[in-house]
């Protein structure tokens, strides 16, 4: 199984550059994101000399990790395998109450993942980053083994071996949901060759995840102190085998060129804002990304364009976005099936290795399916498609429209409605209404007189979430943040 997956892995990277699996989708990237930029921070706030700061250069990137293990469990009312005596060094238990309120605040900012069907273990629940003493990253449970507590182990194996039985499963920090994505994207922020636009983004994203100082973070703080499992020094991970593609695929930059409008609202949009924003706008970006590539190994030479719908009844509209997800599907499929055609090609007389590529050739079955739920269940999450399961088509829910404005138009700036439009279309290939459908292959497909309709609709939604304002000479202002 373990080859199995391997192979698949090599597929993927090949196409993508990253490993694109249905499980580290949607608002797992930029949790990941977050949590290595929050680790660098840590790390170079203990070190400043050895370790380099947010977004510094070099080969491996050397992050300190929080698992919240012990914040996250309180909000699932997990088990505290430590028992109350060491519970109780962190929590105050003389009273339950104590530990209610904690549960009932820890439990109301966790990241919501749509479509879940049911409440998922601790290490399966993430806290919103709303403030850098909330950043963290994955764990999963292990056993603690006898062998743990001899004196070969090192002092903090020793140390959790003496608090729990052996044999009794215990909070690791390891990658479990993250899935590589969250590395693609602060690689990308990383590797920004505008430096100029670089040092506005670090200066940015240094706020959203340093020490906020608030009595929210420093909860978090003092909770974190008694997390099962921490890191004693700081980790280096390597993003060498990410690639970004940057030339074959507009994403990457579009990336940086939104993350630094998005962070750089220091003055004028709430931290909790600014941090949404990037939660809708990353994983958007890489999933686009994902898109491009899956057409550009197609040979597909115009650009891809998404028709969103924002009506509220059925319309030919809505067919073809429907029809256009459907189409965007099937392309990341045969894009993985034509890439490992040229691996085997590559192969020769490896016949093994040959035999490892042969179910990625194939149109149906599990190995092709988690690659192409990236896609779709990201753009799900994010509220890049009406909905999560059933008929589903491209529109734009209010937090993924507020990430995508935010990203678009720069700070302190305005400009006309149609001519966001225009923009949306030339810089993403979105299509709303009908003045920029008449340069899409999309135009004749759908009548005009339905696309007028719907860039009506998309112009009263941009108007009730606040970043669209009607004047009284009929002219319509939209900006990066509401008044």
């Amino acid at each position: 199984m373990a080859d199995r997956d391997r192979s698949k892995a090599e597929v993927v990277l090949r196409l993508f550059g990253v490993n694109l699996e249905g499980q580290g989708r949607g608002f797992y990237v930029p949790l990941e994101m977050l949590a290595i930029a929050r680790g660098v921070y840590l790390a170079h706030q203990e070190d400043p000399e050895k370790f380099p700061g947010l977004l510094g250069n070099g080969a491996a990137t050397a992050y300190k990790r929080t698992s919240h293990d012990l914040a996250r469990r309180i909000a699932t009312k997990a088990r505290i395998v430590e028992g109350d005596e060491e519970l109780g060094k962190a929590v105050e238990l003389d009273s339950p109450e104590t530990m209610e309120t904690l549960h009932a605040l820890f439990s109301s900012l966790l990241v919501e993942i749509p479509g879940r069907r049911s409440q998922p273990s601790w290490f399966g629940a993430h806290i919103y980053p709303f403030v850098g003493e909330l950043i963290h990253y994955d764990a999963v449970e292990r056993r603690i083994k006898q062998i743990d507590a001899s004196p070969k182990k090192s002092a903090k194996k020793r140390k959790q071996a003496s608090k729990v039985a052996a044999g009794i499963n215990a909070p690791s920090i390891e990658r479990y949901l993250f899935r590589d994505g969250g590395s693609w994207a602060y690689k990308v922020l990383r590797t920004d060759p505008d430096p100029d636009r670089k040092e506005t983004t670090r200066q940015g994203l240094h706020d959203l995840v340093q020490d906020s100082g608030t009595p929210l973070g420093n909860l978090a703080k003092a909770l974190s102190a008694h997390d099962f499992d921490y890191d004693e020094a700081p980790v280096e991970g390597s993003d060498a085998e990410v690639k970004l593609y940057e030339d074959l695929s507009p994403w990457p930059d579009l990336l940086r060129e939104g993350t630094r409008n998005i962070v750089t609202r220091i003055a004028t949009v709430p931290r909790a804002k600014r941090t949404e924003s990037l939660m809708h706008w990353v994983p958007y970006c890489l999933a686009r990304h994902q898109l491009h590539l899956a057409r550009t190994k197609l040979g597909a030479t115009n650009r891809e364009s998404i028709l969103l719908d924002f009506g509220n009844e059925a319309t030919p509209l809505r067919r073809e976005s429907q029809k256009n997800l459907t189409g965007f599907r099937n392309d990341i499929v045969k894009a993985i099936n034509v890439q490992a055609r040229e691996m085997i090609d590559e192969a020769e007389g490896d016949e093994a290795r040959k035999r490892r590529y042969e179910r990625f050739t194939k149109e149906a079955g599990n190995a092709v399916g988690s690659p192409r739920a990236f896609f779709s269940e990201t753009f799900a999450a994010v509220g890049a498609l009406n909905a999560t399961v059933g008929r589903r088509h491209f529109t734009m829910k209010p937090p993924m429209l507020e990430g995508l404005v935010s990203a678009t138009v720069p700070q302190g700036t305005e400009m006309e409605f149609d001519q966001f439009c225009a923009l949306l279309y030339e810089k993403y290939g979105l299509v709303v209404e009908n003045k920029v459908a008449a340069a899409s292959p999309l135009a004749y497909e759908v009548d005009p007189s339905v696309l007028d309709h719907n860039g009506k609709a998309f112009r009263e939604k941009l108007a009730a979430i606040g970043l669209l304002t009607q004047y009284s000479d009929a002219t319509s202002m939209v900006r990066g943040e509401p008044r």
